[in-house]
Order: C-alpha cells, then structure tokens, then sequence
C-alpha cells in the first residue's frame, strides 16, 4: 500500500539482535513534524419507512476531509538511565483544518488549539508527568495539560529488549493509540464548545457544525474503541531514508468494533435532546454502528542516531450503520455505509540544542 523512493542498494543485512532503543541524555533535542489526513465520504444511504423504500433526510451526499499539523521541539533538560526525566517541549505549530460537503453545501473550518506556541516543561514526579506552562499563554482549561508524556511517541512502536532479523512483536492498543497521539487528542485538538440554543442562533449553527466530527466523531473514535491486533517486524536488510542508514520497522495492525452512541441534543435536536430525521424520533439506539480499520506502514530507526527517524502509515476505514425511528404508527429505518482513508507521517529531526550538543 505504501510506496517509497529508496536508494537502490541495500545498505546491510541484520546479522545479529538488534536493541532498537532510544537512548536520552541532557541536552539532547529532537524536531518532530506530524502531519495527518482523515477522510470520509458517504457510499451508501437508505431509507425505509414501514419496510417500503423513502426518500427524504439529510444523510446521503456527505462527505469530510480533516488534515492536521503539529510541529514541535523536545528538549531533554534531565534524563536517567537513558530514559527522559524532564522535558522542555516547545509547540511550535499545531493546526486542523476540516472540510465538509454535505449535499450542495460546503464549509471550511479551523480549530482553535490553545497550546500553538506554548511551551512546557514536563517533569516525572513520582512516576507522574506534570506538566507547567513556562512561555505563552496559560490555556484556560486544564484538560490541556494532561496526558502529556516526555518520550517520543514513536518509541511505542519499538521492542523490549533485542529483536532479530525477521522477528516480529505485538503491539496493544496502547502502543497504537500512543503513536497517533490520540492520547493526547484533548490536549492538542480539544472539542470546540457549542453556543447555547437561541443565543447567536446564525453564528452558533456554523460554529457547531465546524465540519470536526468526521465520520460521526473523527478518527480517535476509532482507535480507542476498536479490538486490535498489530505487530511489528523487523526487516533483515537496512535502508536508506534520505540519506540515513536505518533499521526497517513494518507495521501492521487492524482492529473492528461498534461505536457508542453519542449524545443527542442541540442542533437537530428534538424535546429532551431527541434527534430527528425527516420528522421521526430517534425510538431506540443504534442498532448497528460497527466499523473496520487496517493499517499499513514503515517505521525507520537509524542506525547512527539511535532514534525513530521517519514514520508513515496508510489507513483503511469501512462503517456501518443502522438506526430504527418511529413518529405515531410509522416506523423507519436508516441505513449509512462509509468508507475512509488515514494518512499519516512523522518526521524525528536532531536538533543543536542551546548548548551547541546534537
């Protein structure tokens, strides 16, 4: 699935185990460049009323697209045994732009991320990372300032000790959700509140809508609801990535799984948070909300630096839905197939840090 430009010559083979680790020390710092993009398009959308096929809602037609940027920089102020003990973490860019067709309507939004341009320290304090804001603007709700952990994100994907050629290992959910960075989805990308009902009835409606729930709640649903299976494998042969000799890292992983229900209220709404479809109420929940996610990429680690260098991962995204909806005597059912794609890529970049070290 993923296709790269390589060098034409391999560069070694793997003779012996590997301890692929990244080992921190003072003063050490690192460029991470994230970039991600998650669409969902609308495939397949029907409506039956009393068994009889119907026309009418808003639910065919639909289509979303977010990408998101975050660029950061990690210095290691303190480390232990090869492990970081404080960090200085400098957000240096963190965007998400999301668009969205719906029918013939179009909207394009961002969102506002309150840590772009903050910068924090990160101290383990009895095995807790505590996190204070040093520079810029102190966020307002302290939601962002949680989650935060002072190692790459990408050393989730590494083994436990040493690994061989052609040796894989597995990877739990925590390790997947790590390396996209849902754990910290809170922090970075917090769910835009919504106006009150009545109050800038024009501007609200917009604002709601913001084109960021994509696919019925964006791509971290998916992670952390899903049962995974994934490993790693380690390639026999290096590779050149731009230049670097590196440690070849396959990924594979898949995980299935049955969304929650979300909560119903606000726009669209009827008495008591009740949503509605062409005039019927929601009777019971969602019948079926299921979905299916593969993904596929290549880890880099190289050999010289001793860190992630370069992370890519393609993804696969199939859903469906059934929700049963009644109004008197009538009854109704709404059928929704989607299917998405995830692409995703990490940059590690050594950086001089203030005391002149690499």
């Amino acid at each position: 699935m993923i296709r790269l430009v390589l060098s034409a010559a391999l560069l070694a083979v793997i003779a012996d185990g590997q301890a692929l680790t990244t080992q921190y020390s003072s003063q050490k710092a690192y460029r991470v460049e994230v970039a991600s993009s998650f669409s969902m398009e609308t495939v397949d959308f029907s409506m039956e009323r009393d068994g009889e096929p119907f026309e009418g809602g808003r639910g065919g037609g639909m289509s979303t697209e977010e990408t998101r940027s975050v660029v950061m920089l990690d210095t290691v102020i303190e480390a232990k045994d090869g492990s970081p003990t404080q960090v200085r973490r400098s957000f240096e860019e963190i965007s998400a732009t999301s668009f969205r067709i719906f029918g013939e309507n179009e909207r394009e939004s961002e969102r506002e991320c309150p840590l772009n341009g903050v910068v924090l320290d990160l101290t383990l304090d009895d095995g807790e990372v505590v996190a204070e804001v040093v520079d810029g603007e102190t966020p307002e709700n302290e939601e962002v300032l949680q989650g935060h952990q002072l190692a790459l994100a990408l050393d989730a994907l590494l083994p436990e000790g040493e690994v061989e050629a052609d040796e894989a290992w597995e990877l739990d959910e925590d390790a997947i959700v790590r390396t996209f960075g849902f754990d910290v989805e809170k922090a970075l990308f917090p769910t835009p509140q919504a106006e009150p009902r009545g109050e800038g009835r024009g501007e609200g409606r917009g604002r709601r809508g913001g084109g960021m729930r994509f696919g019925g709640g964006g791509a971290a649903r998916y992670f952390e609801n899903g049962d995974w299976e994934a490993e790693a494998t380690l390639e026999a042969d290096t590779e050149e990535y731009e230049g670097v000799e590196c440690h070849v890292i396959v990924i594979e992983a898949e995980a299935s799984g049955e969304l929650p229900e979300r909560e119903r209220g606000g726009r669209g709404g009827g008495r008591g948070g009740e949503e509605r479809v062409s005039g019927f109420e929601v009777a019971s929940p969602l019948f079926e909300n299921s979905f299916e996610l593969e993904l596929e990429g290549k880890l880099y680690f190289s050999v010289e630096g001793g860190h992630p260098l370069h992370l890519e991962v393609e993804g696969q995204l199939t859903t469906e839905s059934v929700r049963e909806m009644e109004r008197r005597e009538s009854f109704m059912v709404i059928s929704t197939s989607q299917e998405g794609t995830l692409n995703y890529t990490v940059d590690v970049t050594p950086v001089l840090s203030d005391e002149g070290e690499e």
